[in-house]
């Protein structure tokens, strides 16, 4: 009988797969199809040993990438992100700076509540 992974090995589990591509396949066979054909070049390359791996590697790198803005966290960065660029934020922070501080108006924010549609029109008015 086959030994279960330990928690550290939870990748190699076949439920991962499923629960991540099942529900998408069932409804698209195309697309399976394509993954299909992608899982057997990536296999192909790694068997590679010159540049297949490295080829391996962007591929994952790419899929990491693409992947990312349909993410909670993205979601968040992004947030932040915009946070960052309002007005009276102070200029020239460092990396983690510009985090925190984002970090902390966003929290405010959140804390007042939602800016209402008059007062956003409001505000718009009286800058033209």
């Amino acid at each position: 009988m086959p030994q279960e992974p330990d928690e550290s090995q939870w990748w190699l589990d076949d439920r991962v797969w499923l629960d991540l591509f099942e529900p998408l396949f069932n409804e698209n066979p195309e697309l399976a199809d394509r993954a299909a054909k992608l899982w057997h070049r990536l296999l192909a390359e790694l068997e590679d040993e010159s540049k297949g791996v490295t080829h391996a590697m962007i591929c994952i790198e790419n899929a990491l990438m693409l992947t990312f803005p349909f993410t909670d966290t993205y979601r968040a960065c992004r947030i932040l992100y915009q946070v960052s660029l309002g007005e009276k934020f102070p200029p020239n922070l460092d990396t983690m700076a510009l985090l925190t501080e984002a970090m902390k108006r966003t929290k405010a924010a959140l804390e007042r509540g939602p800016v209402s549609e008059s007062k956003r029109r409001g505000k718009g008015s009286r800058r033209e």
